[in-house]
């Protein structure tokens, strides 16, 4: 909370807030008094954006999440907090392609050669990208999962992604939160 200093209006003795002007009552110059400078607010220590809205924001003790620009951000405090892990993944729905392309292989032999580079497709998209999460865990138990988005390796979305929790993970963990990384750690959806 900032302080606030208070001057004596040498013309009717009223306190006020120091500043330059006039008394609010009398109308005499108010004395000088040194003024606190407004304090400039804090850098985020962590800070991620997507397209359609999806952002999280660490600044001071709080972390702040908005799925999209429709929904209302969550605001979750670091104190609320055991631990923080980022969590990688395959994305493993592109290999819901397969079983398709299995059946349709069966049914019109023709289109084997297809199925066969459909299939193969969908297990390079399986190996090459990964969904990245945030799942904190409640210092009371339980937790939540914060889904972050889908990047290639090596692409300039992971490298961002990587980098923003390279520098915040030590923040969060010099303010008392445990931070983990995670590559397959599976958590309760948000």
């Amino acid at each position: 909370m900032p302080t606030e200093v208070l001057v004596m209006c040498t013309g009717c003795g009223r306190p006020q807030p120091a500043r330059k002007g006039p008394c609010v009552a009398c109308g005499v110059a108010l004395p000088d008094a040194p003024v606190p400078s407004a304090s400039a607010p804090e850098q985020p220590f962590l800070s991620l954006e997507w397209r359609g809205g999806r952002t999280l924001v660490g600044v001071d003790r709080r972390l702040t999440y908005r799925a999209d620009t429709a929904s209302s951000p969550l605001v979750v405090e670091l104190g609320n907090l055991r631990s923080v892990t980022l969590g990688r993944r395959f994305l493993l729905e592109a290999l819901a392609v397969v079983p398709l392309a299995i059946v349709l292989a069966l049914l019109l032999p023709s289109m084997r050669p297809v199925a066969a580079a459909a299939s193969g497709l969908a297990l390079l998209v399986a190996v090459l990208w990964r969904r990245y999460f945030l799942v904190l865990g409640w210092a009371h138990g339980g937790g939540i999962r914060w889904p972050l988005g889908t990047a290639r390796l090596g692409s300039a979305r992971a490298l961002r992604i990587d980098t923003a929790w390279a520098s915040a993970a030590p923040a969060l963990a010099s303010r008392g939160v445990s931070v983990q990384e995670a590559p397959g750690t599976l958590g309760p959806r948000a």
